[in-house]
């Protein structure tokens, strides 16, 4: 149960059509399949649970836990259940954005989460013998790009959100791992040190030029 319930949740479902031309007949709309169901909302974690607004049985929780849990569902690639009460919402989903950042007047961490319905599918499998035909060789890769969980090498200076909020120490060949990623900001990539043991050290948000994947 999130702490705090959205204002509003938007749900939107469209179609895969296809807009062909034909002689003497211009162009017509050929219906598709519907695309998946999704919504986006936003809402915050709150510094303060005595707050009126807050949900009954919420569970009193850091933002830091909410941000660490929905982090990894993403990464993992994690099914969340969405249920919106008093409504017939409930469908499972995948996350496919989540940012937040802090709100410094009051303590609290605000957030957007776009959720994508996720449908289970059971392949079936043909057997096929193929010919063994040895393949070109591959050419070197060019500009991998970044993803959650990647290595990279950091020149530049860190900062405490994406917008560029609290710039901070500036790194120098640093290796360093991405482990959050706001696309579309100023400052969208995220990076944070391992000390070998597992443990993970936030350092800041720095700019798409900052970075070079290794």
């Amino acid at each position: 149960m999130l702490p705090v319930t959205p204002g509003k949740i938007e749900m939107k479902r469209s179609s895969n059509n296809s807009v062909v031309e034909i002689a003497k007949l211009g162009e017509v709309n050929l219906g598709g399949a519907h695309a998946l169901l999704g919504t986006s909302f936003s809402s915050i974690f709150p510094a303060d649970y005595s707050a009126g607004y807050i949900e009954k049985g919420a569970k009193k929780e850091s933002a830091r836990t909410w941000i660490d849990r929905l982090t990894n569902a993403k990464a993992n690639h994690d099914r969340v259940r969405l249920i919106v009460t008093d409504t017939r919402i409930n469908l499972v989903t995948l996350i496919e954005e989540f940012n937040w950042g802090h709100d410094d007047t009051t303590g609290d961490v605000y957030y957007t989460l776009g959720l994508n319905e996720f449908k289970e599918v059971s392949p079936k499998y043909k057997k096929t013998v193929a010919k063994k035909v040895s393949p070109p060789p591959r050419p070197a890769p060019k500009n991998k790009p970044i993803t959650i969980g990647c290595q990279v090498i950091v020149n530049g200076r860190l900062h405490r959100d994406s917008y560029g909020s609290g710039p901070g120490l500036t790194e120098k060949n640093a290796r360093r791992q991405v482990n959050l990623i706001a696309k579309g900001r100023k400052y969208p990539y995220h990076v944070c040190m391992l000390d070998g043991t597992g443990r993970i050290y936030w350092r800041g948000w720095v700019t798409a030029g900052s970075v070079k994947r290794v």
